[in-house]
């Protein structure tokens, strides 16, 4: 599951640069320069040449480069947060009674937490790993043509 969790922030960050650098495209007359977007809050992207600035009308092939989606990195964005929040999913634990705790949990130490010597430590059997892994996979459907992606994830 481990696993699985981090192939999907792999593609959520390789998504979310992708399109940030939606505006890198540079044109063909600046090979073999050295080429860098400069970005400033509240000043609009700048391309320098050399370390000089270069004006507009000099790359006029980028005003037809696609901008980054707004819409579309708020989306990796709030599918980043749901994976944590997801990995961040506690085992099943009783106030009350540590008897009945989730034989998987532990404490800090990683030292086991339910008094159930028949159980733990074992296998999480509160539900939760299968809850999360379910999940997971269901996100990583959309990704099932990625070369590194495992045919054991199919949901």
């Amino acid at each position: 599951m481990t696993d699985l969790a981090g192939f999907l922030r792999a593609r959520y960050e390789e998504a979310r640069q992708n399109e940030h650098g939606k505006r890198k495209v540079i044109p063909s007359v600046f090979d073999g320069r050295d080429v860098e977007w400069r970005y400033a809050i509240g000043e609009p992207e700048a391309l320098y040449v050399d370390g000089h600035p270069c004006p507009a009308e000099k790359y006029t092939e980028i005003a037809t480069a696609p901008a980054p989606d707004p819409d579309a990195i708020a989306d990796l964005d709030a599918k980043l947060a749901l994976l944590n929040d997801l990995l961040a999913d506690q085992h099943y634990r009783l106030e009350e009674d540590n008897w009945y705790f989730c034989a998987a949990l532990k404490d800090e130490d990683g030292a086991a937490l339910c008094f159930d010597e028949s159980r733990a430590p074992g296998p999480c059997d509160c539900g939760r790993d299968a809850r999360v892994n379910r999940r997971l996979r269901i996100l990583a459907q959309p990704f099932a043509d990625h070369p590194n992606y495992q045919e054991a994830w199919r949901p």
